[in-house]
């Protein structure tokens, strides 16, 4: 009996060690196996629906799947991830001309940015902050200056380093297709098989594994989608209205769209400003209304629409999980954040039915 005890504890050590070996194999690929996993969540539903449309047992169905499984990988690819990239490229050239114009903007207003020592401001704070703070002995526009030229050498080596990474980024991309198409081949092969090797309750974790693709699909479609129509929207805008650096700030849109109470308007809303001050009062006002119609406003009941309460996941949590695992995971936080996210809360869950937890709405209707 002993003996056999020894032997599972050296199968399981053994065991351990190849798994751990095998994520170190497989760390270099980290990035294209976790787009190429969120892609088969949102893509498979249509992709099976499609299979459908020929019955198994039919002469050719075989061909059919793999040259389906391609066209979709394919699509991935040329309709979402390659206009991506090339629109980033824009949004950094474009930084280039932002900061060169607040810069000369700056110069020009430099008068207007200094402060005198008998300005009723500037004898405000010294009298708050105990004359710790003098604005008066601040070169303001010298500091912003600085920022701006400093943002210009980060903004040129990160390009720079975009280039020289760019057969890098097609060579995932290569990767990113043939591991989307075997995902959309063998998906449920290879569900199957992780669910063997988990040691959990299979039901447990088939309900677990089932509740976090829903998520995804319903955080992709509801939040993701209306941030990128956001976007777009107001990327179309501002280059009607000629506002420069108009896919930097859409993309800016794109992030600030996660962001409770400011939205998207935290970004169009200082553009219509300075485009006020400019002097074009009539292109500010207009493109201040479409911008409420066409970006806000329009969220206000597409989001209810597409969700229908079906995802509780506050949005300040998103976009704080996508800040978070930026700054551990670099780039691939983007969505390494939302999904750990979704795992956390589909956890939390299954944990609040198991243990028969009352929800919030269940713990209200019991309050006297």
């Amino acid at each position: 009996m002993e003996k056999l005890d020894i032997q599972k504890l050296i199968f399981l050590a053994l065991f351990l060690g190849l798994t751990v070996l095998l994520l170190v194999i497989f760390s270099p690929f980290f990035s294209t196996l976790l787009w190429s996993l969120l892609f088969y969540i949102l893509i498979n539903p249509v992709y099976q629906r499609c299979l459908k449309w020929i019955s198994p047992k039919a002469r050719g169905y075989t061909i059919y799947q793999n040259v389906l499984a391609a066209l979709f990988s394919l699509l991935v690819i040329a309709l979402i991830i390659l206009p991506f990239f090339f629109i980033l490229q824009g949004a950094f050239k474009q930084s280039f001309q932002l900061l060169h114009i607040l810069e000369g903007f700056v110069k020009k207003s430099a008068k207007g940015l200094s402060f005198r020592p008998d300005d009723p401001l500037v004898q405000t704070i010294r009298e708050i902050t105990f004359n710790a703070v003098d604005l008066s002995k601040i070169d303001l526009p010298k500091t912003i200056i600085s920022f701006l030229r400093q943002s210009t050498d980060f903004l040129f080596r990160f390009s720079t380093q975009m280039v020289r990474n760019v057969t890098n980024f097609f060579i995932t991309l290569l990767f990113m297709v043939f591991t989307l198409f075997f995902l959309l081949l063998d998906g449920k092969y290879l569900l199957s098989l992780f669910m063997r090797a988990v040691p959990l309750n299979r039901e447990l974790l088939l309900v677990f594994v089932n509740r976090f693709k829903e998520t995804t699909r319903h955080l992709v479609t509801g939040y993701f989608l209306v941030a990128l129509y956001q976007a777009t929207a107001a990327g179309i805008l501002f280059y009607l209205f000629h506002v420069p650096a108009f896919l930097l700030l859409a993309l800016l849109i794109l992030f600030f769209a996660f962001i409770p109470m400011f939205g998207a308007a935290g970004i169009w809303i200082p553009v219509t400003v300075v485009k006020l001050l400019s002097g074009d009062t009539s292109g500010a006002l207009l493109l201040a209304a479409l911008c409420t119609f066409f970006v806000s406003t329009v969220d206000n009941f597409l989001r209810p629409l597409i969700l229908q309460d079906r995802i509780k996941i506050h949005p300040l949590l998103i976009f704080f999980s996508i800040l978070g695992a930026i700054q551990y995971f670099g780039f691939q936080g983007i969505i390494l954040g939302p999904m750990i996210l979704i795992f956390f809360f589909a956890a939390l869950d299954i944990f609040l039915e198991q243990y028969q937890i009352p929800h919030e709405k269940e713990l209200s209707e019991k309050e006297p």
